[in-house]
């Protein structure tokens, strides 16, 4: 019979996997979201089961309370809403070529 311990490698792996959480669409409030390429900046992220983290991601879309954002992640990206005071520019270090993930919205 197979071990019930868990590893801190499956453990990561089942944290990882958990999407962040998002804010819901009646506090968008009346201004239209305004979609646009996307931006590279750094925001606070909410998570269900964790602490809220910074993390380096892409803005897509934004109005006078949420931004759209885009967070890489292993396999794709995740597609959450946050709001606007938890978002930063963030700079894109043009050396290394950094470029936006090239997935679709």
């Amino acid at each position: 019979m197979g071990s019930t311990k868990v590893t801190a490698e499956k453990m990561a792996q089942a944290v990882g996997s958990m999407p962040p959480v998002t804010i819901p669409q009646q506090a968008y409030g009346p201004q239209p979201v305004e979609w646009f390429d996307k931006r590279p900046v750094w925001a606070w992220v909410q998570w269900r089961d964790r602490a809220a983290t910074r993390e380096a991601c892409w803005a897509v879309g934004a109005n006078d309370r949420i931004v759209m954002l885009e967070i890489p992640s292993e396999g794709g990206h995740w597609g959450t809403v946050v709001w606007r005071n938890a978002v930063a520019v963030r700079e894109v270090d043009r050396r290394n070529d950094e470029k936006p993930p090239t997935a679709s919205r």
